[in-house]
């Protein structure tokens, strides 16, 4: 499954990098994040919960910056697996920023995710309602962050 996405921020990229960059910031703002552990300055290990149709399921992530090019790029990969709903994920993302005219910062990101399993039977469909009401809560949340954070503290 591939999504794309894209959302303006009110804030300098260097700003939205450096909340990116925030695993207690990240942590609150992903939806279903229940924890997250900072492994190294690239590597987290976070437990999610994710709710498709009947099927709950709650991932242990472990999570790798594979590339960053502050404060406009960043890739990362990412596995996970839930034995009780016998499901496993993988991911690769990329987020790009591009500085807008008026200050704002456009945050696009670009996902591929393999989602094997019980949940992985749900289908495409299902899958990406799922992903772009997760982006939707992700975004909204990430957007009243920056507004909540003082300029001072980035």
């Amino acid at each position: 499954m591939e999504i794309e996405k894209t959302v303006t921020i009110p804030a300098s990229a260097a700003k939205v990098w450096a909340l990116l960059l925030d695993p207690l910031v990240m942590g609150a703002c992903v939806p279903g994040m229940q924890s997250i552990e900072v492994l190294s300055e690239t590597q987290y290990l976070a437990v999610m919960h994710v709710k498709v149709s009947f099927i709950s399921a709650k991932f242990k992530l472990r999570t790798t910056i594979t590339e960053q090019r502050p404060p406009y790029y960043l890739r990362s990969e990412g596995t996970g697996e839930d034995s009780a709903v016998a499901s496993s994920l993988k991911q690769h993302s990329e987020i790009f920023l591009t500085e807008l005219a008026d200050g704002q910062t456009q945050l696009r990101i670009k996902v591929t995710a393999q989602v094997l399993g019980r949940l992985g039977t749900f289908g495409l469909s299902a899958m990406k309602t799922k992903a772009d009401r997760m982006w939707l809560e992700f975004s909204q949340a990430l957007v009243a962050r920056i507004g909540e954070t003082p300029l001072a503290a980035l």
